[in-house]
């Protein structure tokens, strides 16, 4: 990405010219760059991108909140996660990251760690998910065209990926049955 210093013979440029090239800024610095006419496609494999970064920025945004810590801990989970991100993350992507994983490889073994609790151990994770303060919620999950599924990831599932990211990064012990707890 080029960095512009005073575009146009001005101080400040925003907008395209001519639909090829376009002004803005980012972080409060000024850049150009080649016009690009995002398609947004609903294929199934930019759905399941789209809802797996959808899941698990429902655990950033309760890391980020809130001010409960896991039990044995010093600190609240986002201060942990600052300690471990490289410098080249920031630390919510880095959870993404390590959320997700590549291929979607962490995400997976969350959701294949989830489908082997019973249902009774299905609902303590969606108990303790949303007795979180704030609690994690279900996230809605999208469909192939377009829309959104009836059914979404429950907020259990969501709290298991969450804590499946922590256990990538080391801050946390492999998810069992029996879910983490906060206080």
């Amino acid at each position: 990405m080029a960095k512009a210093t005073g575009p146009l013979f001005s101080l400040e440029a925003s907008g395209t010219i001519g639909k090829t090239v376009t002004y803005s800024r980012w972080k409060g610095r000024p850049y150009v760059r080649v016009r690009v006419i995002p398609l947004n496609p609903y294929i199934a494999a930019q759905v399941r991108a789209r809802n797996l970064i959808r899941c698990l920025a429902l655990g950033q945004h309760w890391a980020n909140a809130t001010l409960q810590i896991l039990d044995g801990e010093a600190e609240r989970d986002e201060l942990r996660i600052r300690a471990v991100t490289p410098d080249t993350f920031a630390w919510n992507g880095y959870l993404v990251e390590k959320g997700i994983g590549p291929g979607a490889a962490y995400f997976l073994a969350a959701e294949a760690i989830w489908v082997t609790f019973s249902p009774g151990e299905k609902t303590d994770w969606d108990d303790a998910a949303t007795a979180l303060v704030p609690p994690i919620p279900a996230c809605p999950v999208g469909k192939v065209g377009g829309g959104m599924e009836a059914e979404s990831y429950s907020p259990g599932l969501n709290f298991i990926a969450y804590m499946y990211a922590l256990y990538k990064m080391d801050l946390y012990t492999l998810p069992t049955a029996v879910p983490p707890v906060y206080a």
